[in-house]
C-alpha cells in the first residue's frame, strides 16, 4: 500500500511538473487565432486588432486564420478538435457558443464540453431602428404600435437564427407581441430594405446601422444593452422602458477542452494587458463595441447563463435551422 501511495504521489508530481514546464515554455511557436467568419467583418477586425496586441504580451506571434462557413460552426468545430496546447484559439460569440446547439440538429462540437472559456473580450448592444420618415418617434410610441398592430408590423433581420432575428424574438416574447419576421441575406440587405420602407424596423448591430443613422436615414429608438450605449448615450435602453430585455452581442476567446489551466490563465492575463491599448479600445468603440474582459470562471458562468437564455427563446419561438 505504501509503495502504491508513493507511486501515486510521484505520478501527481510528474503531471504537475509537466504542466508547469509547458506553461513556462509557452509560447514557443506561432499561435493561431481562428476567426470563423470571412475577412473584413466586425469580428475579423476585432480579431486582428487583438492579435496585434496579444502577441507582444505573450512574448510570441499571434496570426489570424479565417475559417468561415455555416454561421461560424465550421471554424468552431475545427478548434474544438485541435490539440489542447494553447496554440489554437477561437474568437467567437453567442452565435456558436450559446445559440447554435438549439438551432442546428447536428453540430461538430459541444459548446460547453469541447471548449474552455478563456475570457470575454467585447460586447455590443443592438440598436432598435426605424426609417427616419417613420411616424414612430420614440420608444413608447414604438411599443404601443407593436402591441396594437400585431403581425401587421414587420421587421428585417440578417437571416434566420442571427442575433438581430433572435433579439427581436426575445423582445416579442417578453412584450407578448407578434411582429412578422422578414429575413435577408445579411445586414446590408436588411438595412437597405428598412431605408426603402419594405419593413418597419430592425434591431441590428451598431456597426451595421451607424453610418445610416449618422446620415439621417435611420432613427435609433432604443438599444439592447444592460446600460446605455457609449455610441448613443442619449438613447434609452429597452430596460428603461420597462422591457426586461438584454441582448448584447458578445465575443470572447475559447481554447479546446483539456488545455492546461496555467496556459488558460496566461492567455487571460495577456488579453487583459492587450485590451489596455488605447488604439484597440478606440477602434472597437468606433464600431460600437466595448471592452469587457472577464476571467475564465466568470466567462464560463456567463456562457452557461447565455446557453439557458437562448435555449428558451429559440424553443418558445420554434426556430430551427437545417
Amino acid at each position: 500500500m505504501r509503495f502504491s501511495l508513493r507511486v501515486a504521489c510521484f505520478s501527481v508530481l510528474v503531471a504537475f511538473w509537466s504542466v508547469a514546464s509547458v506553461a513556462q515554455d509557452y509560447p514557443n511557436k506561432v499561435i493561431k487565432l481562428v476567426i470563423p467568419y470571412p475577412p473584413g467583418g466586425v469580428v475579423d477586425i476585432t480579431g486582428r486588432l487583438l492579435a496585434e496586441q496579444l502577441g507582444p504580451k505573450l512574448g510570441g506571434t499571434v496570426i489570424v486564420e479565417n475559417k468561415p462557413g455555416a454561421g461560424g460552426t465550421i471554424g468552431a468545430g475545427q478548434v474544438a478538435h485541435a490539440p489542447a496546447d494553447g496554440y489554437t484559439i477561437l474568437l467567437i460569440g453567442a452565435a456558436t457558443q450559446a445559440m447554435a446547439p438549439w438551432l442546428y440538429k447536428q453540430l461538430p462540437y459541444d459548446p460547453a464540453k469541447d471548449f474552455v472559456p478563456v475570457t470575454q473580450v467585447t460586447e455590443g448592444p443592438l440598436a432598435l431602428c426605424v426609417n427616419s420618415d417613420s411616424k414612430l418617434k420614440s420608444l413608447p410610441e414604438f411599443l404601443a404600435a407593436l402591441k396594437a398592430n400585431g403581425s401587421s408590423m414587420n421587421y428585417a433581420s440578417n437571416g434566420n437564427g442571427t442575433y438581430p432575428h433572435l433579439s427581436v424574438a426575445l423582445m416579442s416574447q417578453v412584450t407578448g407581441t407578434t411582429p412578422m419576421h422578414i429575413p435577408y441575406p445579411g445586414g446590408a440587405q436588411a438595412i437597405t430594405a428598412l431605408i426603402a420602407n419594405e419593413v418597419q424596423f430592425t434591431q441590428n448591430h451598431i456597426p451595421v446601422v451607424q453610418a445610416h443613422v449618422k446620415s439621417g436615414r435611420l432613427r435609433v429608438l432604443a438599444t439592447t444593452g444592460a446600460k446605455r450605449s457609449a455610441t448613443y448615450p442619449d438613447v434609452p435602453t429597452l430596460q428603461e422602458a420597462g422591457v426586461p430585455v438584454v441582448a448584447s452581442a458578445w465575443f470572447g476567446l475559447f481554447v479546446p477542452a483539456g488545455t492546461p489551466p496555467a496556459i488558460v490563465e496566461r492567455l487571460h492575463a495577456a488579453t487583459v494587458a492587450a485590451t489596455q491599448s488605447p488604439a484597440l479600445r478606440d477602434r472597437l468603440a468606433a464600431q460600437g463595441d466595448e471592452v469587457v474582459v472577464e476571467g475564465p470562471a466568470k466567462f464560463q458562468a456567463f456562457q452557461a447563463a447565455e446557453l439557458a437564455k437562448w435555449k428558451k427563446v429559440i424553443s418558445d419561438a420554434r426556430i430551427t435551422m437545417q
